[in-house]
């Protein structure tokens, strides 16, 4: 009897740490963001770094984690193994940090990394977490089987200063727009029978996606996107001049920009508002004009038109957007995540 009574303690105790999350996952090339049906979310920089020796482990930032993979069903290539994730990588080598976005198949070899240093930073109590999991990708149909096998298992992990036991169950591999399009149904800003046009403007690839019955039916990715705009900031000749000849952060840049202070660094800041503004108006006319006019034909048959993702937002494109007839929502840069999300619970059914 006391027996039973304490496995019957111990299966009441193991049921409250354990955790079933939906969760929808937009793995740009710029920032991850992810969603969970109970609450969570979390937007990290896709930045990656394999720390020295002398780095510690158990660090924690608001956009960002240390991951040690202890063991689980990718041991044989990733066993006791340890990486910095996001805001962490950069503070540990702004120069020797990956960017997910120099390489072609960086969200899906990275895939797990991320994923692990998302969950980190989502703030979830539960130590022992079985997930069902809705995420995007440029290229769905090529990256489904990869990205599949990359992320599904069980992973005991070290994310920041906690231990956790990750168990992926069920995974939707979608392209990316598709969680837009859920949640502009969802919160009936169109339906099944508009004709849908969606302008992403993402960190490495600007897509634009004519919708209608629901349905996809044209895409074209192009190979552009807002780090162009940030890499003409860094090399632009002003910015090197106030550097002693040296090129700008983009990291730096980026939040400069985010925040529309427009101030470069803090031990001798700057601002570089004029260089912005010079730099901009040529990334509007060389790669803006080339994603809109891919549209061109499609605008006068169109119900509704949407830009999303963080180029959509920046200072005065969204305003030039709005001034082509496309609407930008507040939260344009996490639609498609949240969207995935509605996904993950509808499509892969109950958590538990």
């Amino acid at each position: 009897m006391i027996a039973t009574a304490k496995n019957t303690n111990n299966t009441k105790l193991e049921q409250m740490r354990t955790a079933y999350l939906n969760i929808g996952i937009d793995s740009g090339n710029g920032f991850l963001k992810a969603f969970s049906d109970m609450g969570h979310s979390t937007k990290i920089p896709s930045y990656i770094y394999d720390p020295k020796a002398e780095t510690e482990s158990n660090i924690v930032a608001k956009e960002g984690c240390s991951v040690v993979y202890v063991s689980g069903s990718r041991s044989g290539e990733l066993g006791n193994q340890q990486w910095l994730i996001g805001s962490p990588a950069y503070s540990a080598s702004p120069q020797g940090k990956l960017e997910v976005a120099q390489l072609d198949r960086g969200k899906v070899d990275y895939a797990l990394q991320l994923f692990l240093g998302a969950i980190g930073c989502m703030g979830i109590e539960s130590d022992n977490l079985e997930v069902n999991l809705c995420i995007s990708i440029h290229h769905a149909k090529s990256f489904r089987e990869d990205l599949v096998k990359a992320l599904k298992g069980c992973h005991i992990v070290e994310l920041g200063n906690r231990n956790y036991n990750i168990t992926v169950n069920k995974i939707l591999v979608v392209n990316e727009g598709m969680g837009t399009l859920a949640s502009l149904l969802a919160n009936g800003r169109v339906s099944q029978s508009h004709k849908l046009l969606l302008l992403d403007l993402g960190y490495g690839t600007s897509i634009s996606t004519v919708y209608q019955f629901g349905k996809q039916i044209d895409r074209n990715v192009m190979t552009f996107g807002v780090r162009d705009l940030y890499a003409a900031i860094a090399k632009h000749p002003d910015m090197m001049k106030a550097r002693n000849g040296r090129e700008g952060d983009s990291f730096i840049i980026r939040e400069g920009i985010e925040s529309k202070s427009f101030q470069y660094g803090k031990y001798q800041p700057f601002s570089f508002a004029e260089i912005y503004r010079n730099c901009l108006q040529v990334w509007v006319n060389e790669n803006l004009r080339t994603t809109l006019s891919d549209l061109k034909d499609q605008i006068d048959s169109a119900d509704c038109m949407f830009a999303v993702g963080g180029g959509a937002c920046l200072p005065m494109v969204d305003k030039h957007l709005q001034s082509k007839g496309f609407q930008v929502l507040p939260n344009a840069h996490t639609l498609n995540a949240e969207g995935l999300l509605a996904l993950a619970k509808n499509r892969l059914g109950g958590s538990k």
